[in-house]
């Protein structure tokens, strides 16, 4: 089900701001988010997993916002998803996630993510993750 804050890609196009797409199954993380990164950037969010690659497809993002644990289809295999493409290996990837062990944090940086950032996301760690990866 998308809401509200799934964006319409059309408001993107034309845009010369960085596109990056937030993936997460909780609507207040993806708010809460998307709120941060407005000002600075074109913003979009996906309620799953299924729904990010459906957007991918429409509108290739500068860079994702990828929670690691969803129901229905994981971060993990989104990522695995993306990295077999030609046409989206190379989208930047971050992996959002509350589960802090040694084993999640190992398991996860094997999918060689661009980074990955602990929820609930610190916005200077935020900004600072996003700015090391495109740069501005």
């Amino acid at each position: 089900m998308i809401d509200d804050n799934f964006i319409n890609l059309e408001n993107l196009i034309g845009n010369s701001r960085p596109y990056i797409l937030i993936v997460d199954d909780t609507a207040i993380i993806l708010r809460n988010i998307k709120s941060l990164l407005d000002s600075r950037y074109s913003v979009a969010v996906a309620p799953s997993g299924r729904h990010a690659l459906q957007s991918i497809k429409k509108h290739k993002p500068d860079l994702i916002l990828l929670d690691y644990d969803m129901p229905e289809m994981n971060g993990k295999e989104v990522m695995k998803i993306l990295k077999a493409s030609p046409d989206t290996q190379d989208i930047p990837v971050v992996f959002l996630t509350a589960m802090d062990s040694r084993e999640t944090v190992l398991e996860l940086l094997t999918l060689e993510p661009a980074g990955y950032l602990l929820k609930p996301v610190n916005s200077a760690a935020l900004f600072d993750t996003i700015y090391k990866i495109l740069g501005r």
